[in-house]
């Protein structure tokens, strides 16, 4: 009779056990993360800079909004230099190390974005969309100057960059209507 008893209670409180974890979403590594940048950045003058920017679109897994267009992003300057007299090209490199959803910070591991300073590529297999520097993750509103320039780098406010994840990311899910209301208070951000 207690076996019969213990199947049923078991099973119970696995599936209870297991509510917790199915409330937690995962994003995987290597999903891109669009960034908008909402203040302008310049090599010559950046250094280890916080940059303001926020999701520029709806981190989507599964079908579920993991991480809503408009959530605040902690960006950093990583690493900048002015172009040099001699052959040096400007440098100006970002790191994301956080997206805030829902009130909650989650730490991020990603790849850096912006422009390292040398030539872009030129064929379809351009770091555009590979998650390299080179320029290929720079999106509309960059002032991107080839190393051949010598000039300074300068990325405008609405500069989006796509940042690729380097590890997965558990979130916690939110409901329709929580992204509902993140998007009114957002002002309705439109990617361009």
């Amino acid at each position: 009779m207690r076996n019969v008893l213990a199947v049923p209670v078991l099973s119970a409180l696995i599936i209870l056990s297991a509510a917790p974890l199915y409330a937690q979403k995962i994003v995987p590594a290597g999903t891109a993360v669009m960034i908008r940048l909402e203040q302008s950045v310049n090599s010559k003058t950046a250094a280890n800079e916080k940059v303001k920017a926020s999701v520029a679109q709806d981190v989507v897994i599964h079908g579920k909004v993991l991480i809503p267009r408009g959530s605040p992003a902690a960006v950093y300057v990583t690493e900048s230099s002015a172009s040099g007299e001699s052959s040096t090209p400007a440098k100006l490199l970002l790191r994301l190390d956080a997206v805030t959803v829902g009130g909650r910070a989650y730490p991020v591991s990603a790849n850096l974005a912006g422009d390292d300073g040398k030539p872009q590529l030129k064929s379809a297999d351009s770091a555009a969309g590979s998650g390299g520097i080179s320029g290929g993750d720079v999106g509309a509103g960059a002032d991107k100057t080839a190393a051949a320039d010598k000039k300074d780098i300068s990325f405008e406010p609405a500069t989006v960059f796509s940042f690729r994840l380097k590890t997965s990311l558990r979130m916690h899910s939110r409901s329709p209507k929580e992204i509902a209301e993140h998007r009114k208070s957002d002002g309705g951000f439109q990617l361009r």
